[in-house]
């Protein structure tokens, strides 16, 4: 993004098409088998972060990450649920269960690029508290959260298209 287009980034631009909305849970296993009995929606696409054997860029609170999640993702009509479940390693994720318990976590969007949306929002007041190589059908892209749940209700998290 060169800096005309910084200078006119327009946040109703950016972010008026969620497509994911996030959920933190104790245990993927019987959440999906809930969600199945009860509403009977499936099957999912679950997803180890990262793969296994994979080294991948990973990042919280500024720092080299470690953690490790189980990802699950179902299409419900034109936004995907995504269940993440903390396994392992310092985490946004864990953090989120600790102080709030399971829930809604974060609303993604698909950004044009990065440096033009970090520095909006930090313009905002927020930084990025965790970001990450992303894998699977996202693989080669970058995902970040910015820590906006005291103030929205949610964290936001992006991701280049």
């Amino acid at each position: 993004m060169d800096m005309a287009q910084e200078k006119t980034l327009s946040p109703k631009d950016i972010f008026n098409h969620p497509i994911q909305v996030g959920v933190l849970v104790r245990d993927l296993d019987a959440c999906l088998e809930k969600l199945d009995r009860l509403l009977g929606i499936g099957p999912f696409r679950i997803v180890d972060y990262p793969p296994a054997g994979e080294e991948m860029f990973r990042e919280y609170q500024g720092k080299q990450g470690n953690f490790k999640a189980k990802f699950c993702f179902y299409h419900l009509g034109n936004i995907e649920l995504e269940l993440i479940q903390p396994l392992e390693g310092e985490s946004v994720w864990e953090d989120f269960i600790v102080k709030h318990g399971p829930g809604i976590h974060h609303l993604k969007f698909m950004v044009p690029e990065f440096e033009g949306i970090k520095a909006y929002m930090s313009e905002q007041g927020y930084e990025i508290s965790q970001q990450g190589d992303a894998v699977g059908i996202n693989k080669g892209r970058v995902w970040a959260y910015y820590n906006t749940y005291e103030d929205i209700g949610f964290d936001v998290e992006i991701m280049n298209q």
